[in-house]
């Protein structure tokens, strides 16, 4: 028997997950985020790993990235087994709902993804055409209005971003004024500046709810409008979080799908050759481009409805599976000789950039029609040239999104626009002096005196019978304290184009 002192035992508490042996070696992905080379860090864990990589996508949130092409075709093409619903995320509520869109297409399944889906299909099948072809290139033209007598500009900032921002607002039936600032908020939500991205965020909803409205109240021949009178019967909230969905995956993702296009053009001789010379079809560039540079790299967005065994590693009901776009296009697999074979990629439109399955990109055709009106636009009218070498050109500190910091182009400057002239002032007519001796005229025509005086009496008469049992109405008006009109509520539309002019 021991007569020391007793240590006091520890009090029982929860006990700790059981980790997966695996996990216990998941990379943090995040903190890869600024490396430059992203392409080597795929090959890496493509090394390790094999076809699925063990990650965390933030500090102490684990998941599974899929490298393998075949792997992510696989889990894109079945969503009975691998749901987007991120109700199924096995993490706490919280952190599910700081990367997901509630209630759009994109994060609901099965018949509710259908109902939700059809008005969106139907709507933008319904507004193309020439009209929206020729909307996307007045866009497009007035965007390289603004710094075509520069003689310089950054692809980026000054054109691939804002385009997609402000066709979604004409398709919205906003006027060009909206189309600046929703390019602005855009723009500012996926700065860098955390502050300002959240207030700008804030103010999108603000948008979108405010549209919404406005819709309901005054409908038109444009998107909104369309998905609020859809037989599904979207509530005024589900379009919201509709456009919300439309807006966060199409903007940026096209943004850089253009950017990226471009940058291949400035710095890749024998591509520019072919599209110059019609030898490349716009829409066959356009596959390379997802192939070679993919504006898409990875997305958090699947969740196995039961354990699952994908690429030889146990995966459990719940766990978050990344979609690996940009790491499936490097895999070997799909590959013959060089990775990135200008003849094997041109036209082959395998890549997955666009999706499989029910939860394919609804807006693709959209999408193309943006990329390609805007690459030739700028090309044929500018013939820019790289300000700079390949290696100046920086990637975004992001896993998700691939494109630019910025585009820095040089061109021959267009001149200024001349300035219309003014007409000269009309000479003044030269009045003639009456002559003495001509009689004044008179008569109603010339406003005579005795005509004045006969209309006076007139209406003397007129009132003195009429005030002659006849009984007098009610006084109305502000001096008898009538209560106002109510005033007009601000029109919440109008204060975001003050908030950010």
């Amino acid at each position: 028997m021991s007569h020391g002192l007793s240590r006091p035992r520890p009090t029982p508490g929860p006990t700790p997950p059981v980790r997966c042996p695996v996990h216990a070696q998941a990379v943090p992905l995040y903190k890869s985020v600024h490396r430059p080379d992203h392409a080597l860090l795929w090959e890496e864990l493509r090394a390790r790993f094999g076809t699925v990589a063990p990650v965390e996508i933030r500090p102490g949130v684990p998941g599974w990235l899929l490298l393998g092409y075949h792997e992510n075709l696989n889990v894109l093409r079945n969503p009975a087994s691998f749901a987007t619903d991120p109700a199924r995320w096995r993490e706490s509520r919280e952190e599910r709902q700081a990367d997901r869109v509630h209630g759009a297409a994109l994060a609901v399944d099965g018949e509710r993804h259908r109902r939700m889906r059809a008005p969106i299909v139907e709507g933008l099948r319904a507004l193309s055409g020439r009209r929206l072809t020729g909307a996307i290139k007045q866009t497009a033209t007035s965007l390289i209005d603004r710094f075509a007598t520069r003689g310089q500009a950054d692809l980026i900032a000054d054109y691939a971003v804002p385009l997609p921002a402000m066709v979604l607002n004409f398709l919205f039936g906003l006027d060009t004024r909206y189309g600046d600032l929703l390019a602005r908020l855009c723009a500012a939500r996926n700065g860098g500046d955390p502050d300002t991205a959240a207030r700008a965020a804030a103010d999108i909803h603000r948008y979108v709810t405010a549209l919404v409205e406005r819709r309901r109240a005054e409908p038109g021949d444009d998107f909104v409008s369309r998905l609020l009178a859809h037989p599904a019967g979207l509530t005024d909230d589900e379009v919201a979080a509709e456009l919300t969905m439309l807006l966060r995956a199409g903007v940026q993702p096209t943004a850089h799908l253009v950017g990226n296009a471009l940058r291949l053009l400035l710095t890749r001789s024998e591509v520019a050759t072919a599209y110059r010379g019609a030898a490349l079809p716009s829409v066959d560039f356009l596959d390379y481009v997802m192939w070679a540079d993919p504006p898409l790299q990875t997305l958090a967005a699947r969740y196995p409805t039961r354990d699952v065994r994908i690429g030889g590693a146990d995966i459990k009901e719940g766990e978050a599976l990344v979609l690996g776009f940009a790491p499936a296009h490097a895999d070997p697999a799909t590959r013959r000789g060089d990775r990135d074979a200008f003849d094997a990629l041109v036209g082959n439109r395998a890549h997955l950039m666009w999706g499989a399955g029910p939860h394919g990109c609804p807006a693709q055709a959209l999408a193309c029609e943006i990329a390609i009106t805007a690459i030739d636009t700028l090309i044929d009218r500018l013939d820019p040239v790289l300000d700079g070498t390949p290696d100046d050109l920086r990637w975004r500190a992001s896993l998700s999104v691939h494109g630019l910091v910025s585009l820095p182009v040089t061109f021959r400057p267009e001149p200024a626009p001349a300035v219309p002239e003014q007409p000269a002032p009309r000479a003044r007519r030269r009045l003639l002096p009456v002559r003495a001796g001509r009689p004044r005229a008179q008569g109603a025509r010339y406003s005579a005196p005795g005509a004045a005086i006969e209309d006076t009496a007139s209406r003397a008469a007129s009132a003195r019978h009429a005030r002659v049992g006849t009984p007098t109405s009610r006084a109305t008006g502000a001096r008898y304290h009538v209560p106002a009109a109510e005033e007009a509520r601000p029109d919440p539309l109008e204060g975001l184009l003050t908030r950010w002019g």
